[in-house]
């Protein structure tokens, strides 16, 4: 008997039925990968692959025209209801949105609005009677300035307060002057 030695390099090129067989396996493979892929993306997020819902986009601190033009390019209803002071943020520009931002929804949801009417007025405060150093301190305190202050001469004491202009009570914005009215005691100026 004889034997044949086998001289190769260990790689033969796959015969027709070989070759079927791996594009028929590596397709099966792939095929499963795609399925598993898309059933895992349906599961996951159902929303994103089916509809056309959309997260809803932050406004907040957006002038009111930019705010409705984002919201309504996406297919959500921008709705008014009116205004709350805000120090932070300028006046007409978005303070507060519901749905918040990054909430799923759906196209024509509508989205409130409230827009900042600015920094809260501050308050004058009754500084009457009050030497003028002291109102000074209390008026910058409270966030406001010492504008223009008027001597006159009364029967009071020289050096306090007995007038503001403007009243104490009203409101002010922050950094607005009040001006003060300083009795000069009876005989003359401070």
């Amino acid at each position: 008997m004889r034997m044949r030695r086998h001289t190769g390099t260990g790689f033969s090129f796959p015969t027709d039925a070989r070759l079927h067989r791996l594009l028929r396996d590596g397709g099966l493979v792939l095929l499963t990968f795609v399925v598993g892929y898309a059933i895992s993306a349906l599961w996951i997020s159902p929303s994103s692959v089916l509809g056309d819902d959309h997260p809803v986009p932050r406004v907040l601190g957006l002038p009111e025209a930019v705010a409705r033009t984002r919201l309504t390019d996406l297919g959500f209803r921008p709705r008014l209801d009116g205004d709350r002071s805000s120090p932070a943020i300028p006046r007409g520009a978005v303070v507060w949105q519901d749905p918040p931002p990054g909430m799923v929804s759906t196209p024509n949801t509508t989205v409130q609005l409230i827009l900042s009417a600015g920094p809260a007025p501050v308050t004058v405060p009754d500084v009457i009677g009050l030497a003028l150093s002291a109102a000074q301190k209390i008026l910058e305190a409270g966030g406001l300035k010492v504008g223009t202050v008027d001597t006159v001469h009364t029967s009071t004491e020289a050096g306090v307060v007995i007038a503001t202009r403007p009243a104490p009570g009203n409101g002010r914005p922050r950094g607005t002057n009040v001006n003060l009215v300083v009795s000069g005691g009876a005989g003359g100026g401070l």
